[in-house]
């Protein structure tokens, strides 16, 4: 068998087929050796995935942290504009809105050149360049003295950490089987909730070193060199393919190349496929995935920005203030790994998944919906830079979202914020209803594909590149 540079995902085979597959599989490779290539890629990758995306959405978010130190008043980013009956003050936070704002149009500009270098280059290299720069550029945060430097330090803070989720979706695609992928996206995934649960407590801790710089400053500093030096780890251990990964045996190479096989996807393929970028323009579903993410990033990203805002404005002093955050985080990462087991273990249930989940107006939920919208944009996608693109595109919506829900915020005066929570509403609504007419779009598709083709198929040739449109076989997941 050639095992050269295919994987990937692709098709869910009907019953004739699937018995066929399974006889193949097992006269290559046992259950057992499976089950324990497996735990070793979740020992293995997982924990660097999910502790580089839980930096990043610390990183991300702790300019909301600083603020209960004197960042706003120090850069000038709140201004109290009046007080209401109770006397507490009505502030403008337009400035501080856009310099959260800056972040996402930084990412939104790094998203599709940092996938194409994804795509052309190591992932392991790109990745752990991009986070040994970012965490540089948020050490550099403590130098910053104004707005404009606040809002050039928050554009390349974004740019370079789009680097990564991106990146992930697809290299999960790589190690792990259609069926085991909502699981371990929603493994990494979830850490953004951890990143929410476990920064408040530390960040107060950093908030009270006290020496020569302003209170806020060693936050940025600490955070950044943790950071810098986490990329290394990156450089070393995070693997790019089964063939191409040093830390396989070939027994082991032979084995996680040949069951992803089954997925029919392509290949590994470094050479950009303008074919397939224009497919992936041209598909729904690139517009689907992007539209739930952005639409799930608006309430998200203002919760980011302001929750702590919002609770100072409630009466909490800034301990609390930070420490209610924390229940918060731990809702959205339990929400996300419940939502991703069950889909797991119930087939084709994601889009019902992303509808209930959207109906349920908590944080948590919110970017449980957002997550499995992620995982679908690789599942459903065939073709190396079809789903590159489609990946990259998510996060596009992603930012949109997260550059909209700031916004909305900041133009409503706190603390009621009655702008920012309506427009939360609507997008709550959005995701239910884009969801279903997704979930009955494919259905139709799906339906279509078994009565033209003939019901006994069989995995595409490895060294094909084909599209989720050009493989008849393939089969959506729902």
């Amino acid at each position: 068998m050639n095992y050269s540079s295919s994987i990937a995902e692709g098709k869910t085979l009907e019953p004739v087929a699937q018995v066929e597959d399974v006889k193949t599989h097992q006269q290559m490779f046992s259950a057992d050796e499976e089950r324990k290539l497996v735990r070793k890629l979740d020992l293995w990758i997982l924990p660097l995935m999910m502790i580089t995306y839980t930096l990043q959405s610390y990183d991300k978010g702790v300019m909301s942290a600083a603020t209960q130190f004197g960042f706003n008043d120090d850069l000038h980013l709140t201004k109290v504009i009046g007080h209401d009956t109770a006397g507490r003050p009505i502030t403008d936070n337009k400035r501080y809105a856009n310099a959260s704002m800056m972040f996402y149009i930084g990412y939104l500009v790094g998203t599709y050149p940092m996938m194409f270098l994804s795509q052309r280059f190591s992932i392991s290299n790109v990745i752990s360049g991009a986070t040994c720069l970012w965490g540089a550029v948020l050490m550099s945060t403590a130098g910053c003295y104004n707005y404009s430097g606040i809002m050039v330090n928050r554009f390349f803070l974004g740019f370079l950490e789009s680097a990564v989720a991106p990146a992930f979706t697809v290299l999960v695609t790589f190690w792990w089987t259609r069926e085991e992928q909502a699981l371990r996206m929603s493994t990494w995934y979830c850490c953004v909730g951890v990143a929410t649960a476990i920064s408040p407590l530390i960040n107060y801790g950093l908030g009270q070193i006290h020496g020569p710089l302003l209170p806020w400053k060693p936050i940025f500093l600490i955070l950044g060199a943790v950071t810098v030096s986490w990329s290394i780890v990156l450089f070393f251990f995070l693997p790019d393919n089964p063939v191409v990964s040093g830390r396989l045996s070939e027994r082991e190479r032979e084995i996680a190349i040949e069951r992803l096989r089954r997925n029919n996807a392509g290949t590994v393929d470094h050479n950009f496929n303008f074919n397939q970028f224009k497919e992936a323009l041209c598909d729904y579903k690139l517009y689907s995935g992007a539209f739930i993410v952005m639409l799930t990033g608006v309430p998200s990203g203002a919760l980011g920005t302001f929750g702590t805002i919002v609770i100072n404005g409630f009466g909490f002093n800034h301990f609390e203030s930070l420490a209610l955050t924390c229940p918060i985080g731990v809702m959205t990462a339990l929400s996300i790994l419940t939502v991703g087991f069950i889909t797991r273990k119930l087939r084709n249930t994601r889009y019902i998944s992303i509808a209930a989940c959207g109906l349920i107006s908590i944080a948590g939920d919110l970017v449980a919906s957002g997550g499995l919208a992620v995982g679908l944009a690789a599942s459903n996608t065939s073709g190396h830079t079809k789903k590159s693109t489609v990946s990259a595109s998510t996060f596009v919506g992603y930012c949109v979202g997260n550059i909209i829900g700031p916004v909305i915020f900041g133009a409503s005066p706190g603390p009621l914020y009655r702008a920012g929570f309506l427009g939360s509403f609507v997008c709550l609504c959005g995701v239910v209803v884009t969801a279903a007419a997704t979930a009955v779009a494919l259905r139709w598709e799906n339906a279509r594909r078994i009565r033209s083709t003939d019901t006994a198929r069989h995995a595409q040739s490895i060294d094909e590149d084909l599209t989720d449109i050009q493989n008849k076989d393939f089969r959506y997941v729902l």
